[in-house]
């Protein structure tokens, strides 16, 4: 292992250096310098990617300005009995970023909601213990969810949505197929 002090980068046109890891890790990650730049050390033929170095991480979701915008609506007075519950189901289901089987109902009810409810209509779904997830490899997960379908002329349909969800570690984020429906016995 060459000493922790030979690693020159390739920045502007100019050769710079010498850099340890940690600092080429915090020049990368506070975007001091691009995903592109290039680095050499001694024993390496030809300049290789920083990201090969060090890796580039990834921001994660900021959860203050989610809460931010909840308070800022429950001191308009908008957050009554109604619309609280309704805002706060669907914070979840919008914010969901870990390998979970209640992350994976949340974002399958999401994935319901885009894709298989009619205009006009509206969906209430049963509780997270009344639904099915199970957690397949890699990374994915079959997700029963139970609930009511009420169309835009009032009427009610029980229903059972089954959606095949996948996870991508990378960008920690659910996605999901269309969801197949069928009327509950």
């Amino acid at each position: 292992m060459p000493s922790p002090e030979v690693f020159y980068l390739h920045i502007q046109g100019e050769q710079r250096g010498p850099y340890t890891v940690p600092q080429i890790d915090h020049l990368l990650n506070t975007g001091l310098i691009a995903e592109e730049t290039l680095y050499w050390c001694e024993g390496l033929d030809q300049w290789a990617p920083v990201v090969s170095l060090v890796p580039k991480r990834v921001e994660k979701k900021s959860l203050g300005k989610i809460l931010a915008a909840l308070v800022a609506v429950a001191a308009l007075g908008l957050a009554g009995a109604f619309v609280g519950p309704v805002l706060l189901d669907g914070w979840r289901e919008a914010s969901q970023h870990k390998y979970t089987a209640k992350a994976a109902y949340w974002r399958a009810r999401e994935v319901v909601r885009n894709h298989s409810v009619p205009a006009g209509a509206l969906v209430n779904f049963s509780r997270f213990s009344n639904s099915a997830v199970a957690l397949r490899t890699p990374r994915a997960a079959a997700v029963e969810l139970h609930g009511e379908l009420i169309d835009d002329a009032g009427k009610t349909i029980s229903m059972i949505w089954h959606v095949d969800m996948q996870f991508d570690e990378q960008r920690a984020e659910w996605s999901g197929a269309p969801a197949a429906e069928t009327p509950a016995p």
